[in-house]
């Protein structure tokens, strides 16, 4: 992808804690929900060469910091879907009806690699942020909103000394409503895991990526037709 493609030149110094925020509003998401009992998040694996992919760098427009690199992976009937959608050239349609089969997915893998640190009340505040637009859009209840907002402290406390620091990885898989999360440090040492079972909570965590007004939406199905 050419470089111009990726990058966010509008991006303010109050935004860049959301967008990286935003990538790692999986774990949030997952703070209130029950954990299933003695699961284990799946080892991460190629997706097939047919898979959707979608994938963006995001940087600050005053220094030209580099804030992360995300790819969304989507596969089985969503993929089939959106490739429909994408041989019908890139128009507001489209990328409609692209968000709308990724917010719904069933099959997705999200891999994010912060390349600058965070503070922990940066991410919860930007976190918060996206859930605001989420709810506001309808993709979940009031009640599962107000649910995951006031378990995001709690959840994020181990980043309150620590914080986000270069070169943590964020992972999660997503099959069906059991959703797989794994959070790592830059040398590969796992800092969270879990595996929850929610439909809600499934449609939150994309519903970030996706939901109208998303930071990340535009760039993330642009990406679809940079070979167009």
């Amino acid at each position: 992808m050419d470089r111009e493609q990726r990058v966010n030149r509008s991006v303010s110094a109050r935004d860049t804690g959301r967008l990286a925020v935003g990538a790692a509003l999986v774990v949030a998401a997952l703070a209130s929900v029950q954990a299933v009992e003695g699961a284990q998040p799946g080892v991460s694996t190629r997706p097939k060469s047919r898979d959707t992919v979608m994938e963006m760098l995001l940087e600050k427009t005053l220094f030209k910091v580099d804030i992360l690199r995300l790819e969304v992976r989507l596969s089985g009937r969503d993929a089939e879907r959106i490739a429909v959608f994408v041989t019908e050239g890139e128009s507001q349609a489209s990328q409609d009806s692209i968000a709308a089969v990724a917010i719904d997915a069933q099959h997705a893998l999200i891999d994010t690699e912060f390349i600058r640190g965070l503070s922990l009340d940066q991410f919860v505040g930007g976190a918060r942020d996206d859930l605001d637009a989420v709810q506001k859009a309808g993709i979940v209840s009031e009640e599962t909103y107000q649910r995951l907002v006031e378990g995001l402290p709690n959840w994020f406390g181990f980043l309150a000394e620590r914080r986000i620091q270069t070169g943590d990885s964020l992972q999660y898989r997503i099959d069906g409503d059991t959703i797989r999360t794994r959070y790592a440090s830059a040398d590969g040492t796992t800092l969270m895991q879990r595996t929850d079972l929610d439909p809600e909570t499934r449609r939150a965590i994309l519903g970030t990526y996706f939901v109208q007004g998303s930071q990340f939406r535009k760039k993330l199905i642009r990406s679809l037709f940079k070979d167009e």
